[in-house]
This record gives structure tokens, C-alpha cells and sequence, in this order.
């Protein structure tokens, strides 16, 4: 699964979810004191979840 992420496939784990590699790009982050700062492009793992909560009809 480790592999499979670092080459930046997509990789679904069954009745548990999904993990895929999304790349954000660069953007300004403005804090509540007026201060800008770049935040850098990254790529980042995100899940997507098949179990439904107990309180989902």
C-alpha cells in the first residue's frame, strides 16, 4: 500500500475506503493579524471513507 501511495496511485481498501495522492497548489494563507504567507504546492493523501456512522439512515 506504502508503494502504491509514493507512486501516487490510488489505492481502495475494501468495505473501508479509498486513500488517493492530491496535489494542492501553491496559495496565500492571510492571518487574522493582516500577515500573509505563502503556503508551497504539496501533495497530500486524502481518504475517503465507505463506513457509514451509526446516526446515517
Amino acid at each position: 500500500m506504502r508503494e502504491q501511495i509514493l507512486n501516487k496511485n490510488r489505492v481502495e481498501i475494501e468495505d473501508l475506503g479509498i486513500f488517493e495522492v492530491v496535489h494542492r497548489k501553491q496559495h496565500q494563507k492571510k492571518y487574522e493579524n493582516g500577515r500573509v504567507v505563502m503556503i508551497p504546492p504539496a501533495d497530500v493523501v486524502e481518504f475517503q471513507s465507505k463506513v457509514r456512522s451509526s446516526n446515517e439512515n
